[in-house]
């Protein structure tokens, strides 16, 4: 008999079925003349276990299936080949690569940590003289996937890394606790 992912339920219910009838028929007896004196032990609720399994089973059934979905942030990054500082061509892709790599953890740290913004806006005479804006990024990103490189056109590269929910609660709770 092959069991699939969909046929799993109707299996289970079919096991918890022929269970239950043996246990009220009285099947499940296995003691014989000379073991009385010692008897079989057995689980404090056979039908606790039974629930526990079922819902193991629903919980494995749930994450296999094709449309689960895990919690995550993702950042995309963007570099030139062409600004790249190598006469090779091959060694500028790898470095345009490289550098949209980082700027998606830019990106990352960005979502994550947040951005500190300075400004400076000098007025004279009631009039804008200078108007200065610098942002700033500091963070730890730890547990971060490459999800794809591809070119972009024929001068860019485009990199995508993801940091799952789970990575996000570590970060999250190290920072609170100050070693962030």
């Amino acid at each position: 008999m092959r069991l699939t992912i969909k046929s799993m339920p109707i299996f289970l219910m079919f096991v918890s079925v022929l269970v239950s009838a043996c246990e009220t028929s009285g099947i499940n007896n296995f003691q014989t003349i000379d073991q009385s004196d010692h008897p079989r032990p057995t689980l404090p609720s056979k039908q606790a276990a039974l629930q526990n399994t079922q819902s193991i089973v629903a919980e494995r059934l749930l994450a296999s299936a094709p449309d689960y979905y895990v919690p995550s942030i993702k950042a995309v990054g963007f570099s030139s080949i062409a600004i790249q500082p190598s006469k090779n061509l091959n060694q500028r892709r790898l470095m345009a690569i490289r550098a949209a790599k980082l700027d998606a953890y830019r990106v990352l740290a960005e979502q994550i940590h947040g951005v500190q913004l300075d400004g400076q806006t000098t007025v004279a005479e009631a009039m804008l003289t200078s108007d200065v804006l610098s942002s700033a990024v500091r963070g730890t990103i730890m547990g971060a996937e490459t999800v794809k490189i591809e070119p972009t056109g024929s001068d860019t590269y485009l990199v995508e890394l993801s940091v799952s929910q789970t990575h996000l609660n570590r970060l999250i709770k190290l920072y609170k606790q100050g070693l962030l």
